[in-house]
């Protein structure tokens, strides 16, 4: 049967990121980064505030990982989103509540 849904440019590569890891590696690897970024932002909180090398550390790792699961649910996979969003939050909270 073929489909009637139109294909674009990019749909399965992203763009120049077509390596030959295909699109739902991508949302994996941005969810990891939203989990990591999660954890990062939970312990600089709770520790001392935010300071400028983690900050940027931190926006760079979010907008990396938001980018990528975006893309992969552009392309129809909201698992990685979904992943990643929800354990980038759980990853906070259970930075933030650990004890050293």
């Amino acid at each position: 049967m073929v489909s009637s849904v139109p294909r674009y440019a990019g749909q399965h590569g992203y763009g120049d990121m077509d390596s030959g890891i295909d699109g739902v590696t991508w949302g994996w690897l941005g969810a990891g980064l939203l989990v990591l970024a999660g954890y990062g932002w939970g312990r600089q909180v709770s520790r001392h505030g935010v300071t400028g090398i983690w900050l940027a550390a931190m926006l760079a790792l979010t907008l990396a990982g938001l980018y990528l699961v975006g893309a992969a649910a552009l392309a129809g996979r909201d698992l990685p989103a979904v992943v990643g969003l929800v354990g980038a939050v759980a990853a906070s909270l259970l930075s933030v509540y650990t004890p050293d």
